[in-house]
């Protein structure tokens, strides 16, 4: 564990970075831990109907569409640091309007959208704030130090988490509507650990840009579409992310309901499936940020989505193989802890393949368009995925879902696997 803080062979530069963007990340990990319960209070404290929790999970996914638009604004901003101040502020004040929820608000239509609204707007954390974060890490850490030092970063951070989601999922059961205060203090927390990120040295590489904006976003889709042609083991690493995707919109809004409509599990057992997942993937992470810099992306996504499928498979079963036993407030399926076993590994996989996975098929100063890529196609897959798996559940029902999610996976390794072999070279441009 007390690896996990060690700099020993690093530059100072790499020392500074990995100790704010530590402290950053840490601060950052209470707000995530509420986030994560985000749809389960959608349903379980607020009443929200099955179909607007689709959208719900879909917004997150679909404000990705506009990466094309946040990278051309990240280009032609001269002061990034600047832009990053402002986008924190940005995503984190609305978390302070949950405040006006209240019990008597339960199942009120209008509160269902505006809370909807809400998670909208801190969803631009990813497109907006993640280009930025990777900029200026790329400039502190090594190349053959970036995985491994993200890793661990994320393997703190994960930690914090955990804590966090189990005494927010407490304090849940006791209050369903303690949310009001718990989500302004974790936005509090998020916005000093903002600043502190932004101690971390950056030389800005601002371009000045001539062209109007809309003639600048052509110029980038353009620039998107060469870069997927004629990068082709990028081209198929995006194509397997796209099966992949669409596997993972269509089950997880299926399986919230799932949870709650089938299993009718409270705020604490779903707390503690999530932090099982979370906890055993702090053991494989820091192993996983060394393999992903030593290995072909495309290999290490065969891993993922193999892990994901895996879960699927034994989470579909929780249907027909019931057998549980409750302890501490807490209902424990056999099933759904062989599964979150597999999700474990998932977590760990992912967090690495899908936030740096881009960054090893480019050059340092296409970080931030190769990500924008990555992030508009995810949007385009989350345009329907969400709420076409709502809509598949209620005609064949939960288990027939999960198992069409599998075929999606498979498919998605399969790319990967051909890829591999005809495009041997991952870094091949």
């Amino acid at each position: 564990m007390f690896g996990l803080f060690n700099t020993k062979g690093l530059f100072r530069k790499e020392r500074v970075a990995f100790r704010h963007h530590l402290t950053a990340e840490i601060l950052e990990a209470f707000s995530i831990g509420a986030i994560a319960l985000n749809e389960f209070i959608f349903l379980k404290s607020l009443d929200g109907a099955s179909y607007l929790l689709g959208v719900l999970f879909q917004v997150s996914i679909v404000i990705m569409l506009f990466s094309i638009v946040f990278n051309q604004l990240i280009r032609r901003t001269n002061n990034k640091k600047k832009l990053y101040k402002i986008s924190i502020w940005l995503t984190k004040i609305p978390l302070f309007v949950l405040i006006f929820f209240t019990p008597e608000t339960r199942g009120e239509v209008f509160f269902h959208y505006f809370f909807i609204g809400i998670y909208l707007t801190y969803s631009l954390t990813k497109p907006l704030l993640m280009p930025l974060m990777n900029m200026i890490l790329k400039q502190n850490y090594r190349n053959e130090n970036f995985g491994t030092l993200y890793s661990r970063v994320a393997t703190v951070n994960k930690l914090v988490v955990v804590i966090s989601t189990f005494t927010i999922g407490s304090l849940l059961d006791v209050d369903n509507f303690s949310f009001r205060y718990l989500y302004p203090i974790t936005a509090i927390l998020s916005i000093i650990g903002g600043y502190i990120f932004l101690r971390i040295p950056f030389r800005d590489n601002s371009i000045d840009i001539k062209l109007p904006m809309h003639k600048s976003l052509t110029a980038s889709l353009s620039n998107m579409t060469d870069i997927i042609k004629k990068n082709k083991p990028y081209r198929d690493f995006e194509l397997g992310f796209m099966f992949y995707g669409f596997s993972f919109m269509i089950a997880f809004p299926v399986m919230t309901i799932f949870f709650n409509d089938v299993l009718e599990l409270n705020y604490s057992s779903v707390a503690f499936y999530k932090n099982q997942a979370t906890l055993m993937s702090l053991i494989v992470l820091p192993f996983m940020g060394r393999y992903i810099s030593k290995t072909d992306p495309r290999k290490f996504g065969i891993y993922t989505f193999l892990s994901l499928m895996f879960f699927l498979i034994f989470l579909a079963t929780t249907e027909y193989w019931t057998g549980n036993f409750e302890m501490f407030n807490i209902t424990f399926y056999y099933s759904l802890l062989i599964a979150h076993t597999f999700l474990a590994m998932f977590f760990a996989m992912m967090l690495l393949l899908w936030n740096i996975g881009s960054v090893y098929f480019c050059d340092n100063d296409d970080v931030s368009t190769y990500q924008s890529i990555h992030m508009t196609l995810t949007g385009v897959r989350g345009l329907i995925g969400p709420l076409i798996g709502v809509g598949i559940y209620t005609y064949i029902g939960y288990f027939n879902t999960f198992m069409l999610s599998t075929l999606f996976i498979i498919a998605s390794v399969l790319v990967m696997y051909y890829s591999m072999k005809k495009y041997p070279n991952h870094k091949l441009n």
